[in-house]
């Protein structure tokens, strides 16, 4: 399957190694396609030429909520340059009823613009979104009240909150159109893919007849050299 990884994964490899090394190294791996999170001071053109030397498609940004306020025609000139397809928002306020509706105003302020520049434009959760008020969940409450936005699941983060992943990618598709693809263990802490308690074969399959588009690995800790884990990983979830 195409596999992509989110680069927040690499984060200190790419600060010490820089984007060329790291990007030949995760197409060697077998990734077919990356997702930003920040671009290392590389011009568009250059970042470019390196995605498609190492024949890596640049399947979305991570970008926050103020940035995407303050500079947007900036990000969207940038990512137009390279093809990305998807812009991101990895967090917002979403501590009550208020933050939600201050957070769901602030998206759709920008969805139209957004979309209209041919991006998609999606919403990414952690934990607090999978919270409930009264009985709704959270994420529920913006997806009402952000109707253009799309939702990237964060699989780890929803499953620590009691989210079952598989049942709420059906209830909701086709508005879940990425998944984040992220290892936890009983302890609920984050591991490699194959060492976890976490069904991804089952999830992908039912993701993928619900009609989510990107699969999208991600890890936040690793127990050794991380492209050793990477490399275990990949080859566990293409199985």
């Amino acid at each position: 399957m195409d596999f992509a990884i989110q680069l927040y994964s690499v984060r200190q490899e790419l600060e010490t190694d820089g984007f060329p090394a790291i990007l030949k190294k995760l197409s060697a791996i077998g990734y077919t396609g990356v997702e930003f999170a920040g671009c290392g001071g590389l011009s568009a053109p250059e970042m470019k030429a390196l995605l498609e030397e190492n024949k890596l498609r640049p399947v979305g940004a991570h970008i926050g909520l103020s940035r995407l306020e303050e500079a947007l025609d900036e990000e969207l000139t940038y990512h137009k340059t390279l093809g990305t397809t998807t812009i991101t928002v990895p967090a917002a306020p979403f501590a009550n009823a208020e933050e939600i509706a201050t957070t769901a105003a602030r998206l759709n302020a920008l969805a139209p613009k957004i979309t209209s520049a041919g991006f998609r434009f999606a919403y990414h959760n952690h934990g607090i979104e999978f919270e409930r008020d009264d009985g709704a969940l959270r994420i529920e409450r913006m997806m009402e009240a952000a109707p253009e936005v799309e939702i990237q699941l964060d699989v780890f983060w929803a499953s620590k909150k009691g989210c079952d992943c598989g049942e709420f990618v059906r209830r909701h598709a086709p508005r879940v159109t990425s998944l984040h693809i992220k290892q936890m263990d009983k302890t609920g802490e984050c591991v490699d893919l194959g060492d976890g308690v976490l069904d991804f074969k089952t999830l992908i399959e039912t993701a993928r007849q619900s009609g989510v588009l990107e699969f999208i690995h991600e890890q936040e800790t690793f127990a050794g050299d991380p492209f050793e884990c990477l490399a275990k990983g990949f080859s566990h979830i293409q199985q």
